[in-house]
């Protein structure tokens, strides 16, 4: 981190203003605009007094510290959380003490102030003490958790958000816990919808929570599906067929939740076609183009009990069938189906049903 950098964060941190900077220091406002956008660097006479009014020291202020790295972080947290549980070793009031020293000493890294903040707070609920010093533990947490979001690194920033916003959850500021949930990407879905889940819990807003749990379940089940189709085909890689026909089983009992009776035979197809074996093949075919020439119950599933209906699957089940046939009749991965007089005769029954010309 540059000169520039810690001056604005240190400013920022405790709240005050250029103008007040300026003011403090006898300098214009413009001035300290300059240092923060580093345009100029402040005169060797006031960093002193500028080092002071921002309450850290020379060595920060010219960033001469040395970063840290993931082993040094490592090993503070590992002694902090050593000394706090054990008495003999000064126990939590210690453990506190070290953890506001590490802070001062490293004011600027994002992934130690996180951290700090989380060892903190996992001692003081586990370890027994009294109600004041909770309270006081707890603030420094806070106060260490905004200011990883200071620092700018948007990892750390995001991942303090998300904790300071789960105890806004908890202890009903629940306008405050919006706004940090806001403010992170929503490209983190994960953790910011288990955020919003349980805001709108907290909302009694049950139809939203619902809504929410809903999609991400779907999400987990379909990841879940595609997973249970990779080592199935692994299996079969393996040598071990048992194995794949077990996990086809059970992705069949998985994607039962859907009420779509396709997504059942997909993966027992996967390990058909990587089998090799064509008779099982054309009998796994035959029950999957029927699945999709009949009226399905997609809405009735559990998972779309608040998320919204899906419409009719009539049309895309038609385009999924027409979209399946011209794949076997093309692809190279079926080619060793197209000598098989049932595959042949199942082509052209469908084709037939769809008015296409055989």
């Amino acid at each position: 981190m540059q000169m520039k950098d810690v001056i604005c964060q240190k400013r920022k941190t405790l709240g005050l203003t250029q103008e007040q900077i300026a003011k403090r220091l006898g300098v214009s406002a413009p001035a300290v605009n300059k240092w923060e956008s580093g345009v100029t660097c402040p005169d060797i006479a006031l960093l002193p007094a500028l080092a002071r009014l921002l309450q850290t020291d020379l060595n920060t202020l010219f960033c001469f510290q040395k970063d840290l790295s993931k082993e040094d972080i490592a090993q503070i947290l590992n002694e902090i959380a050593k000394i706090g549980r054990d008495p003999d070793l000064g126990g939590l009031e210690e453990a506190f003490q070290l953890t506001q020293k590490k802070a001062k000493e490293f004011p600027s890294n994002s992934e130690l102030l996180y951290q700090l903040a989380t060892v903190l707070n996992g001692l003081w609920m586990m370890v027994p003490c009294q109600e004041s010093a909770r309270k006081a533990y707890s603030a420094f947490s806070r106060k260490l958790y905004q200011q990883a979001i200071a620092c700018g690194d948007p990892v750390f920033a995001n991942k303090a958000r998300y904790m300071l916003a789960s105890e806004k959850i908890q202890n009903e500021e629940l306008e405050g816990a919006m706004q940090l949930i806001e403010r992170i990407p929503t490209d983190q879905s994960f953790g910011r919808d288990l955020l919003f889940i349980s805001l709108y819990m907290k909302q009694k807003k049950h139809k939203e929570a619902s809504e929410l749990l809903e999609k991400k379940l779907s999400k987990s089940i379909q990841d879940t599906f595609l997973l249970l189709n990779q080592l199935a085909t692994v299996a079969v890689r393996e040598g071990d067929s048992a194995r794949a026909q077990t996990l086809a089983d059970y992705s069949a009992k998985l994607m039962e939740i859907y009420n779509w009776r396709f997504s059942s035979y997909t993966v027992a197809m996967s390990v058909a076609m990587e089998e090799k074996d064509a008779d099982k093949c054309i009998c796994l075919l035959e029950q999957m183009i029927s699945s999709l020439t009949e009226e399905n119950h997609m809405a009735d599933s559990v998972l779309f009990a608040h998320a919204a209906k899906p419409a009719s699957h009539f049309d895309s089940c038609q385009n999924l069938l027409k979209m399946l046939l011209g794949a076997l009749e093309s692809s190279n991965e079926f080619s060793f189906l197209r000598g098989k007089e049932e595959f042949q005769a199942l082509i052209a029954t469908y084709k037939k049903a769809l008015g296409e010309p055989g």
